[in-house]
């Protein structure tokens, strides 16, 4: 958290060319750091997703909640020092009413967009509160199908997240990492989200179009990386977001171990 003298110098920047690939590298050296436990706490939530199909408004409840959490495991583990994960389950603890506030609002303000925009003549309005129309009762005697079936609640509902991070004076792509890792409030946070949205537009059209195709691709050729899925475009988030709002373009170099029990000792 910063104070209210640091917050007024915070401004974003507008990054430099080649962005993209240069973020793509630095998620994937972050989430080499902590692949097993990072994949396996958002498995967790994609599996719990599958389990909550009748809920389409708890499984996108549980899918911004996995994105955010991966936002901030990607922050906890751009440290000099190793990362446990006890230290992981410490940030998101801290930050957890934040997360299920944010998730909250979004999830509640899409579901009434489809209720009163988008859904089709005959569908009942309640549909993101309960459905079966799309229930899976049974699983595929093929395992492509089956998997498929497994994760395509957590794939697709992870395509939807960027257009609700996106909600025209509600909020923005930035907005949750600037409440968390910044300490802004939630109008400032969406101000500030919004000049950086605007200073980078190509680089920003880019993360959004990850969100669309990649999920697709995934379900379509190999489901289990859905989960993976998840930190490499959280880990991408916050690496941009560092770099834009703090002019960090790289990841933080561990120390070395002999280094590290100096530092402890």
């Amino acid at each position: 958290m910063l104070d209210d003298a640091q917050r007024v110098v915070i401004e974003p920047r507008q990054v430099a060319p080649g962005a993209i690939s240069r973020w793509t590298r630095q998620s994937c050296a972050l989430i080499a750091r902590g692949f097993s436990f990072w994949v396996a706490l958002v498995l967790l939530v994609c599996v719990g997703m599958f389990a909550g199909q009748r809920v389409p408004l708890f499984d996108g409840v549980l899918a911004l909640l996995a994105f955010f959490s991966s936002v901030l495991i990607a922050a906890s583990l751009d440290r000099t020092v190793r990362t446990t994960l006890a230290d992981v389950l410490g940030m998101l603890r801290s930050h957890a009413p934040d997360m299920l506030r944010i998730a909250a609002v979004i999830s509640v303000v899409l579901a009434l967009v489809w209720m009163f925009l988008l859904a089709r003549p005959g569908v009942p309005w309640w549909t993101p509160f309960w459905s079966e129309r799309n229930l899976v009762p049974v699983l595929s005697a093929d395992w492509l199908p089956a998997l498929r079936q497994i994760f395509l609640y957590s794939g697709v509902a992870l395509g939807l997240s960027y257009f609700g991070l996106n909600i025209p004076g509600l909020t923005g792509f930035f907005q949750f990492p600037c409440q968390t890792l910044l300490g802004l409030p939630f109008r400032e946070a969406y101000r500030m989200s919004a000049a950086a949205q605007l200073l980078n537009l190509p680089a920003i059209l880019g993360i959004g179009l990850m969100f669309v195709t990649f999920p697709a691709l995934c379900l379509a050729l190999l489901p289990p990386l859905i989960p993976l899925l998840y930190c490499f475009l959280g880990a991408l988030t916050y690496v941009s977001f560092r770099e834009i709002f703090l002019g960090i373009s790289e990841n933080r170099e561990l120390a070395a171990a002999g280094v590290m029990s100096t530092q402890r000792a």
